[in-house]
């Protein structure tokens, strides 16, 4: 069988998101890749603020990796790979899960509305409307509206 690809972006919802994965991986007895990527972000300050600052890609890296194998550790009876890749979350996991040949990707929403959703678009939106396997999407907003 093939492994299942949970995607998250390390925020305090990401737990969630990978215990949902974990639990659907071994209920189904599959592997995990549990997948982040680092945005390539450059930051430009105003003239009188000094120098364009570019982010430390390969600390951002490792530190990353370093959070996810964290996370790892909390499922020590689950096959779990760690990857982490850079440039943009919703074009990066859907390479990974056809690179890794999934079968499903998991992953959550910050449940964006309004301006958000619209200037920022939603990574799960896209994934779901692009990929061309199962996608499950974890709620962030589990309340009742």
């Amino acid at each position: 069988m093939s492994d299942i690809l949970i995607a998250v972006d390390l925020s305090t919802y990401s737990n969630q998101v990978i215990h949902t994965g974990v639990q659907l991986a071994n209920t189904l007895q599959q592997g995990v890749i549990l997948f982040s990527v680092v945005e390539l972000g450059i930051s430009v300050g105003l003239p009188e603020t000094g120098p364009v600052y570019v982010d430390d890609i390969p600390t951002r890296i490792k530190q990353v990796e370093d959070q996810l194998e964290v996370y790892k550790a909390q499922y020590p009876d689950t096959t779990i790979q760690t990857i982490v890749t850079t440039g943009y979350p919703k074009e990066e996991i859907l390479s990974q899960a056809n690179l890794n040949r999934v079968s499903m990707i998991v992953t959550g929403t910050h449940g964006r509305t309004g301006i958000d959703h619209m200037l920022l678009g939603s990574n799960a939106e896209y994934i779901i409307r692009h990929s061309r396997i199962p996608v499950l999407v974890v709620p962030y907003n589990s309340t009742k509206h």
